[in-house]
C-alpha cells in the first residue's frame, strides 16, 4: 500500500491510499484543465514552471543529501521511501498503480497534484462539475484546502518534525510557518473572501505545536520540549484565547486550531496580536522555561525567538494586504531576523541582543487606539 505524507495526528504517519488509484500530473494538464490558457486554468504551468514543489526529488540527489544518507546507512536517497515519502511520494506507488506518462511527459517525481489534493482517481470527473458539493468531493478522496486547517494539515507532516535520526544526520532544521509558506508559493488558486494572513499565521502555529506534541510522545527528548514549550509561550503571549494550563497538548492544540481557522479574524484582531507579542517579554526573564531541563532553556529562548521574528513579519504584512499600512521598517524587521540567531547557538548575551532589537520594533509602533 503506498502513502502519501499527511500529519500525524490525523491519520499517523502517512495517509494510506486506499483504493483509490494514484493518476499523475498528465491527468490535470490537458487545455481544457488546468493546463490552459484561460482564468485559472494556468495551474499545471506554474507548477512545472515556477513552484520547488516540482523539483524536490531533486535534492535528493545533491552532496548534502548524499552524506545525510551515508550516515543513515542508506544507499540511495533518491530510491529511499525514508526520503521519497516527503521528497517525491509517487515514488512509493507501485508502478502498476501510476499509469504510464504521455510521450514527452516525465512520470511525476518531487510534490505533485496528489501530493496535496489527493489521489484522484475517484473524483477527476465530478470535481469538474462546479455544483458538485464539496463535502461529497471530500467523501470521494478530493483534500479540501479552503481553510487554515485544512491547508496546514496537508503541509505540516513534511514541514515541521524530524526524526531523531535525521536530526543526528544534519537534515536542515524544520519551522512551520503557514502564512509565509503560502505567500512564497507560486499561486495557482485565489484566496477567498475573507482570507486573513494574521489568522493563517496563527492556525500553523496552533497546528506546529499538536505536531511537535504528537511527535515528543513518539520520541521524547529535552529538545523537543524546548521547542514545544517555546510554540506554546508564543501561542499565550499572542492574548488570543489560547489555555496553556491544557494536559492533553495535543488535543487541546488541534481543537484551539480549528476554532481559530473557523472564525473571521479582522485587520484589527491581527494588529492587537501584533502589539501583545512585541510588548511581551516572559519568555526572556530568568524563571521562563522551567518546564524545561536547565541545559535547554535558552533553546527554548532561541526557538521562541525564531518564531516570534517570523510571526511578526507575517502579522506585519497582514495589515498591508487588508488596506493598512504595514507598521514596522524594513529595516528593523531585517535588525530582528539578524538577532534571531539558532536556538543552540542561544545564550544570555544573544537574547539580550535580540530584546534590544524587539525593544525597536515595539517603540515604532503606533499607540493603539482608545476604545470606545
Amino acid at each position: 500500500m503506498a502513502t502519501i505524507p499527511f500529519c500525524l495526528v490525523q491519520v499517523g504517519v502517512g495517509e494510506p491510499l486506499d483504493s483509490a488509484k494514484v493518476i499523475g500530473s498528465q491527468s490535470c494538464m490537458t487545455s481544457g484543465c488546468h493546463g490552459g490558457a484561460g482564468v485559472g486554468q494556468g495551474a499545471y504551468h506554474i507548477w512545472k514552471g515556477y513552484d520547488p514543489h516540482f523539483n524536490a526529488s531533486a535534492t535528493l540527489t545533491n552532496g548534502r543529501s548524499k552524506a545525510m544518507a551515508r550516515q543513515l546507512g542508506i544507499e540511495n536517497a533518491a530510491e529511499s521511501k525514508s526520503c521519497t515519502i516527503c521528497h517525491s511520494p509517487t515514488a512509493q506507488v507501485a508502478t502498476p498503480e501510476l499509469p504510464k506518462a504521455p510521450e514527452g511527459h516525465k512520470v511525476d517525481s518531487g510534490v505533485s497534484c496528489v501530493s496535496c489534493h489527493g489521489p484522484a482517481d475517484n473524483w477527476l470527473l465530478s470535481h469538474t462539475r462546479p455544483d458538485y458539493p464539496k463535502d461529497a468531493l471530500a467523501k470521494l478522496g478530493m483534500r479540501q484546502l479552503g481553510s487554515a486547517y485544512q491547508r496546514a494539515n496537508s503541509c505540516v507532516a513534511c514541514h515541521q518534525n524530524l526524526s531523531d535520526e535525521l536530526v543526528a544526520a544534519k537534515h536542515p532544521p524544520l519551522v512551520f510557518e503557514l502564512d509565509g509558506q503560502l505567500v512564497a508559493e507560486p499561486k495557482h488558486w485565489r484566496e477567498g473572501e475573507g482570507f486573513s494572513h494574521a489568522k493563517t499565521w496563527l492556525v500553523g502555529q496552533a497546528v506546529a505545536l499538536r505536531e511537535a506534541a504528537a511527535q515528543a510522545k513518539r520520541e521524547p527528548g529535552e529538545r523537543r520540549t524546548a521547542e514545544i514549550e517555546a510554540i506554546r509561550a508564543l501561542l499565550k503571549a499572542t492574548g488570543a484565547g489560547w489555555d496553556d494550563s491544557v494536559k492533553d497538548l495535543v488535543r487541546a492544540a488541534d481543537e484551539y486550531a480549528k476554532k481559530i481557522s473557523s472564525a473571521p479574524m479582522s485587520a484589527d484582531q491581527g494588529r492587537a496580536i501584533l502589539s501583545k507579542l512585541v510588548a511581551n517579554r516572559a519568555a526572556f526573564q530568568g524563571d521562563a522555561f522551567t518546564a524545561v531541563a536547565e541545559k535547554y532553556r535558552a533553546w527554548s529562548v532561541g526557538f521562541y525567538a525564531e518564531r516570534l521574528a517570523l510571526a511578526v513579519d507575517r502579522l506585519n504584512q497582514s495589515l498591508a494586504t487588508s488596506g493598512q499600512p504595514a507598521v514596522i521598517a524594513k529595516a528593523l524587521l531585517d535588525e530582528l531576523f539578524n538577532a534571531a540567531k539558532p536556538p543552540e547557538s542561544f545564550d544570555a548575551a544573544t537574547a539580550e541582543e535580540f530584546v534590544q532589537k524587539l525593544d525597536r520594533v515595539a517603540k515604532s509602533l503606533p499607540d493603539p487606539k482608545p476604545g470606545p
